[in-house]
């Protein structure tokens, strides 16, 4: 394992990727679906979904926990913390703490993306307020369900959840439902100028559902696993500025992933195969406004409304 984890760290000296000083998670390059750190034949979905479950039901319960928080206190492994206590409490909590050695204390609230608070969703290349929490909203993700009834925005957006998770894990199974929704998270999060804090946040998260779900945490000595790929490729893929067209699913193109977009805090893939599309640069820093106004009378230099 020791002498794996080495030759993975030569591999990787001359690899082109750009890390935050911020973020504590070990740079890696990470190609899709994440495989098993152990078994690279293997990916992550098939070798972790119990026998008496199936790929489907382990992505649901994956993502539903790491929205909900629902589940057991963990020992705190990434990112360190000062007081060494469990921080994430569920993406959904309002009044959730992140802290890390930047942002020693920073207050996260994503509730306002999902519950038509803001006009933070990219309609047709518009800001539109959408309520995606309209059907249970956590009580139904904690009865592990999507939501209670099969019509709603927040059903169509939790199964589109669980597929596109499927793909970044590996969820091969023939009855695995396909991903149908846009090739470009970039795209998807235009407006909603998304800080670091909230990315690290929002990872935080899914990485610890992960292991509480049984994915193997982080080697103290060596600093892989399998939860800590799952931390890597997230934040690689998504929380990078300008980084290159990455390609998810397979049966779609390559597209702009970044989701961190808050000028202030987002970390810049600052190498030469740094890529910017006129659209992600022209709407940098730009807040995303309360439901009920026009985005133009919003401050376009103020921070989102929900980060404190």
């Amino acid at each position: 394992m020791f002498i794996k984890a080495l030759a993975l760290a030569a591999t990787l000296a001359g690899t082109v990727i750009a890390q935050d000083q911020c973020n504590l998670l070990p740079v890696a390059a990470q190609t899709l679906p994440l495989k098993a750190f152990e078994n690279e034949n293997q990916t992550l979905c098939e070798r972790y979904t119990p026998s008496n479950s199936t790929q489907y039901e382990w992505i649901k319960t994956l993502v539903n926990l790491a929205f909900t928080g629902d589940y057991v206190p963990l020992p705190n492994l990434w990112p360190a913390v000062p007081n060494g206590t469990y921080q994430a409490t569920g993406i959904l909590d309002p009044v959730a703490v992140y802290r890390d050695p930047c942002y020693t204390v920073t207050k996260i609230n994503l509730v306002p993306f999902f519950n038509g608070t803001w006009k933070s969703n990219n309609r047709n290349g518009k800001a539109a307020a959408v309520n995606f929490l309209d059907d249970g909203a956590d009580l139904a993700l904690k009865a592990n369900v999507p939501a209670w009834g099969t019509t709603s925005n927040q059903y169509k957006l939790f199964t589109a959840f669980y597929s596109y998770f499927g793909i970044i894990l590996g969820c091969n199974d023939p009855s695995f439902p396909k991903y149908t929704g846009p090739n470009s998270q970039a795209s998807v999060h235009r407006f909603m100028d998304i800080a670091a804090p909230q990315m690290h946040y929002f990872i935080h998260n899914i990485y610890d559902a992960a292991v509480s779900l049984g994915v193997e945490g982080p080697n103290l000595i060596t600093h892989v696993g399998d939860a800590i790929s799952i931390g890597v490729g997230l934040d690689n893929i998504f929380n990078k500025q300008c980084s290159p067209p990455q390609v998810v699913a397979t049966y779609q193109p390559a597209a702009a992933q970044d989701m961190c977009s808050n000028n202030a805090t987002c970390a810049h893939w600052a190498f030469s195969n740094s890529t910017c599309t006129p659209y992600e640069v022209s709407n940098w820093g730009i807040p995303p406004a309360p439901a009920g106004l026009s985005t133009a009378s919003c401050n376009p230099h103020a921070a989102p409304s929900g980060y404190y």
